[in-house]
């Protein structure tokens, strides 16, 4: 999992980076996602890594739905979308053979767009996640558009631990 985290903690640096340069306009969390993943990400392949192959990421795709405490389980998808997820290996999905969400990630990465602090929701629904499929790394990520006071948060979960502030950029 270090390579992961490596890797996600450099793209997100390079995000920063693309963002503050002046040149990027954007205004909405999908163009950030978008700029992080295919901007930065996707820069961190290698054959050494546990991330790659490009095949491996996949943006607003489906994995397992997790039900936390209190949530009634009855009105709720078996799967979610989550904004960035990162596969053990090149094209794979949640599916299992009999179309069943079972399979997990080796890291989801959880946006959020032009807000000032992580997003508790995130975090909670990351930390079920990863109780459940300990293998898997969770990412919860904020920023602000680069024209106001800008800064990155970024809280990073696993099953050992949850680590607000595993990377804070300001």
């Amino acid at each position: 999992m270090d390579s992961i985290d490596e890797s996600v903690r450099s793209a997100l640096n390079t995000f920063v980076d693309d963002a503050l340069d002046g040149s990027w306009s954007g205004q909405r969390e999908r163009e950030a996602v978008s700029l992080f993943a295919f901007g930065a990400l996707l820069d961190h392949i290698n054959a050494d890594n546990s991330l790659r192959d490009a095949r491996q990421v996949g943006l607003e795709v489906p994995v397992p739905q997790v039900i936390m405490d209190g949530e009634d389980s009855a009105n709720k998808k078996n799967q979610v979308c989550k904004d960035v997820v990162i596969w053990p290996e090149p094209r794979m999905t949640c599916w299992d053979e009999n179309q069943n969400p079972t399979n997990s990630p080796i890291a989801i990465i959880e946006w959020k767009f032009d807000r000032a602090s992580i997003y508790n929701g995130d975090v909670n629904w990351l930390e079920t996640f990863v109780e459940k499929y300990p293998d898997c790394i969770g990412y919860a990520v904020t920023a602000n558009q680069p024209s106001s006071r800008f800064s990155l948060s970024c809280t990073r979960v696993s099953a050992r631990q949850t680590q607000p502030k595993w990377l804070h950029i300001r």
